[in-house]
């Protein structure tokens, strides 16, 4: 990455306008930061055995735990917590810097509500009333369910 010289930086081989400086890191803010800390995160996550869904670059798994990050927020699933506790120690051996926050209640905007029979509840109440409130629709008719409950969703149209 290159940057223009700052105002008031000359150099002996003519003019600063003529001159870039070349970066040796990422600069945090830099619109590049984004991609090169998700590059960095996947290749320590590749190295540890996780591999990228086909469907979402977000999405990584390794066995039977997923792993989904946004920005710089992620959040694994798994089947128990020894299995979660292996890959947040493993991936803070590879040298990334974790922490482990617990069950999560909300991530990124969705509340997340485990219930006591097992089901896991994701819902985005607060960016739907937003929505709702914006679009001035707050008196229209609303259903419970907005779609078929049976009803399986698939990536593509023509998928099993």
């Amino acid at each position: 990455m290159y940057m223009e010289l700052p105002k008031g930086i000359e150099t002996r081989h003519g003019s600063s306008k003529d001159h870039v400086l070349m970066l040796l890191s990422n600069l945090y803010g830099q619109k590049q930061a984004g991609r090169i800390w998700n590059s960095y995160l996947v290749e320590k996550l590749l190295s540890i055995g996780f591999q990228p869904s086909l469907i979402d670059e977000c999405v990584l798994f390794r066995d039977d735990v997923i792993f989904i990050v946004y920005v710089d927020d992620g959040i694994f699933l798994g089947p128990n917590d020894q299995s979660l506790t292996n890959v947040i120690r493993e991936i803070s051996d590879a040298g990334l810097d974790i922490e482990d926050q617990g069950h999560p209640a909300d991530y990124v905007g969705v509340t997340i509500t485990e219930h006591s029979n097992g089901c896991i509840e994701f819902t985005q109440r607060i960016l739907i009333d937003a929505i709702i409130n914006d679009v001035n629709i707050g008196n229209a008719y609303t259903k419970p369910v907005p779609a078929k409950a049976t009803q399986q969703l698939h990536a593509y149209k023509d998928s099993p």
